[in-house]
């Protein structure tokens, strides 16, 4: 079984299905009468504003036992499973309106033959993950530090190290000069991998927790989502798995 959980705070999804499940995170008001919430069973929903997407990779880690394999999406990007553009340019994403994303082959499919199409993949790959970026000039760690603290940013490198010696060299190759950015957190992998990503992954979220003051700024306060979107590429990297990056659509007029 596969379950790829849609993330929305805002409105429904434009697409839903057996594999594509949508998810509200927050405590605000549900969007549906029977939307899956992430502020129920085990959760931290209450620091979403904080955590973003990754209140519910949370919710999934800690109470979804009936899938083999499992995933995120947004609302608005999703992952392009059938590459119908992925040779005709080099985008990471593609943007698309909602009219023109209901045209497309991922959104006619069944989910039957979704899923078949997923599991193949997975039959040769460890990860999918969002065809990544390439700096030109920079790295992870320069593109992190332009646009928030700093002084965050080696913090968590600093917790890393004091909770995973062994990742020392791969700071420095995968952070610090690793040019490869996969964005948004999305993910598909089995959900054993999950597990193990996320039961490395929170802990040293929390400690940066603990020894920092949140911005006060709402988007600069979005820090662990910020922060876990350049873990995300370091985890996978470090651990030498086989990663199927694939370009994703953006819709725009949501």
């Amino acid at each position: 079984m596969i379950k790829i959980f849609v993330v929305t705070h805002k409105e429904k999804p434009v697409l839903e299905n057996d594999v594509l499940v949508p998810i509200q995170v927050g405590n605000g008001v549900a969007i549906t009468e029977n939307i899956l919430r992430d502020n129920t069973l085990e959760n931290i929903a209450n620091k979403n504003s904080n955590y973003c997407e990754l209140t519910a990779s949370y919710w999934i880690w800690k109470n979804v036992k009936d899938a083999e394999y499992v995933g995120i999406c947004h609302y608005r990007r999703y992952l392009n499973f059938y590459n119908d553009w992925y040779n005709l340019k080099p985008s990471a994403q593609k943007k698309i309106t909602t009219e023109d994303f209901k045209k497309t082959k991922l959104f006619n499919t069944s989910s039957e033959e979704l899923s078949k199409k997923i599991s193949n993949i997975l039959s040769e790959y460890d990860v999918i993950l969002c065809r990544p970026y390439n700096f030109k000039d920079g790295s992870l760690t320069k593109n992190y530090c332009d646009d928030h603290r700093p002084e965050d940013w080696e913090l968590i490198k600093k917790i890393i190290l004091e909770k995973n010696p062994e990742y020392k060299d791969s700071i420095t190759k995968f952070l610090d000069e690793g040019k490869k950015f996969h964005i948004g957190n999305m993910i598909v992998c089995s959900k054993q991998k999950f597990d193990d990503y996320h039961n490395w992954l929170f802990p040293i979220l929390f400690e940066l927790e603990s020894r920092i003051t949140i911005p006060e700024d709402s988007y600069q306060a979005r820090i662990f989502g910020f922060i876990s979107e350049r873990l995300i590429n370091f985890y996978m990297y470090h651990h030498n798995f086989k990663i199927k990056g694939i370009p994703s659509y953006k819709i725009i007029d949501l």
